[in-house]
């Protein structure tokens, strides 16, 4: 089973290839579709075939009855909470060549920190589960403090804890100490290359990935990008090139790898392995249009 931590937004994504002559309107693909980081890792975990259970904070508006009723025809568990307050949105503009992302986090700021509690230490009763935690999750003190609590206090299993540190505006707001503090609780960190660098305040994403597994103690995996992706671990950093491939939409790529990385390791011991999947699946997802395109479902590789 994975449990899943994070926001849940609706993305309205819009791609207009020119600019209107006049300045007022042109035509444009204007695509909807669920996102945040939360939902996405969920949604990309469900394509490969694992069952899971999804923490995140809804608003009571028709957004939040669109993503109820999306989650339940996908057989995602929602098990977080709704609120008065609108659900989260996010507006990405490609506008001739352009490429903008607006986004207003509306009720993922209404997180409820003891229901966020009780969905950890839902994880901490069967051994063999997995824990994803978005850094979005971890915005709010309180739940960062939870998080703390619950993972070392003397639960009855551990989950194999996996976190994305987010964005670097969201880890300014916790402040680097923060994140690391986090990080140290878990088995896996992933980040992207400009947040690892970010995070080691290094220069060279293999140094940072060095300078974090041993400030850290977690395996350190970095997204590269068009380049593929790395791992460091006790044993040394392992590598495995990107895909060539014309993008088509890189809205939740990294979702797509970490969700196709935590898949990984169930079914394959060689590290090696792992990250090869998780490159391959991100390449796959970024082919297609949508955050969340459900030509992905029941994918095979």
């Amino acid at each position: 089973m994975f449990l899943v931590t994070g926001d849940l937004n609706i993305d309205v994504t819009t791609v207009a290839p020119t600019l209107s002559p006049s300045g007022k309107e042109a035509q444009a693909g204007i695509m909807l579709s669920c996102g945040g980081q939360g939902g996405n890792v969920a949604f990309f975990l469900r394509c490969l075939g694992q069952s899971v259970r999804l923490f995140g904070t809804l608003g009571q508006d028709v957004t939040g009855d669109l993503y109820v009723a999306r989650l339940a025809r996908l057989g995602i568990a929602y098990a977080g909470d709704r609120v008065d307050t609108p659900t989260g949105m996010v507006s990405v503009v490609r506008e001739a060549g352009s490429y903008h992302m607006y986004r207003q986090r509306g009720a993922n700021t209404a997180v409820d920190p003891a229901s966020f509690e009780r969905f950890v230490r839902s994880a901490c009763k069967a051994a063999g589960d997995f824990l994803f935690v978005s850094g979005y999750s971890l915005l709010d003190e309180s739940c960062r403090t939870a998080l703390v609590a619950v993972l070392t206090s003397s639960a009855p299993a551990r989950p194999v804890v996996a976190m994305d540190p987010a964005s670097i505006d969201a880890m300014n707001s916790m402040g680097r100490d923060a994140v690391l503090a986090a990080a140290r609780l878990c088995h896996y960190l992933l980040p992207n290359e400009e947040e690892a660098c970010w995070l080691a305040q290094q220069a060279d994403a293999r140094e940072a990935a060095s300078t974090l597994h041993r400030s850290t103690g977690a395996t350190i995996v970095v997204k590269l990008g068009t380049r593929g992706a790395l791992l460091c671990s006790d044993e040394g950093i392992i590598t495995t090139p990107g895909v060539a491939l014309t993008p088509v939409d890189v809205t939740g790529a990294g979702d797509s790898f970490a969700s196709a990385f935590l898949s990984a390791l169930v079914s394959k011991s060689d590290p090696l392995a792992v990250l090869t999947a998780a490159v391959r699946f991100s390449a796959t997802k970024v082919r297609l249009h949508g955050t969340q395109p459900e030509e992905l479902l029941g994918y095979s590789g």
